[in-house]
């Protein structure tokens, strides 16, 4: 009869390995999930996209909702924020602050790469928060285009800036979601997390936030989207930056491990 039983080490590893498949499993369930639901949102947004373009006119429930907000005798103290979120969101600042970042990730990338440290995370941010969302605020614009919603009229509502553009959905909200929400993303990684003065961001986490929350508000309030026009916004926004968020994980894994190859070969050679 055999007695031997199994040596510590060897249930350490049978643990470590059957914690490794758990981990995995559970990963993967979390992944499949996030993949189903994106997809669910994609579907809806393409739903909504053709309801719209049937019904192009306002809603009882669009006319209903900007009359409300409009009849409101709300405080200069609220007033101003809203209309600090469009304005900050117009063509111009929105650019400005795209040049911003490129060049400011940009020059810290270099200042890492002479000091020998890998320029490639800084390169990749700043591609991600400067271009990417341009390209993303660009396809939302192709959705307006072709659903060819028209403006709120000024014969229904009061509109504060008529725009020559579309409609649906408002382009100010999905840019918002995209930029300040991959922002917010940024600074709750690990990297930043991590950093020793990271309390200095609590108040630019808030400002996005409102942001966020703000600019839907705030373009309905104005006169310039419907109320639908705003929550198509919020729905396009939260699929491109789950994109967003997904091509730059992929994007800064594959350039670091070939920035890292790069180098070993190099030292090699040397």
């Amino acid at each position: 009869m055999d007695n031997t039983t199994d040596l510590p080490g060897n249930q350490s590893l049978d643990s470590t390995a059957m914690a490794g498949g758990v981990k995995q499993r559970n990963a993967l369930i979390r992944r499949n999930a996030a993949l189903t639901l994106w997809f669910i949102g994609f579907i809806a947004l393409l739903v909504a996209s053709v309801i719209v373009y049937m019904h192009p006119a306002p809603w009882p429930f669009d006319l209903q909702t900007t009359i409300t907000l409009q009849h409101q005798q709300f405080p200069t103290w609220m007033i101003t924020p809203l209309d600090w979120a469009s304005s900050v969101d117009n063509v111009l600042p929105s650019l400005i602050s795209y040049v911003a970042w490129f060049v400011g990730l940009s020059l810290i990338g270099v200042i890492a790469w002479r000091r020998g440290r890998s320029p490639i995370p800084w390169f990749v941010t700043a591609i991600f928060v400067s271009l990417v969302p341009g390209i993303m605020n660009a396809l939302d614009g192709l959705i307006a285009l072709i659903v060819a919603r028209p403006r709120p009229s000024p014969q229904l509502i009061h509109v504060y800036m008529p725009v020559p553009v579309h409609s649906f959905p408002s382009g100010h909200v999905e840019n918002d979601v995209v930029y300040y929400g991959f922002l917010l993303y940024l600074s709750l990684s690990k990297p930043v997390s991590q950093w020793r003065y990271r309390w200095l961001l609590i108040p630019f986490q808030l400002y996005a936030a409102l942001n966020i929350l703000l600019i839907g508000f705030s373009r309905v309030y104005e006169g310039s989207h419907w109320s639908t026009d705003v929550l198509g916004g919020y729905l396009s926004g939260a699929l491109f930056l789950v994109l967003l968020i997904v091509l730059y994980r992929w994007s800064l894994d594959r350039m670091t491990t070939w920035y890292d190859k790069r180098q070993q070969e190099m030292s090699l050679v040397s």
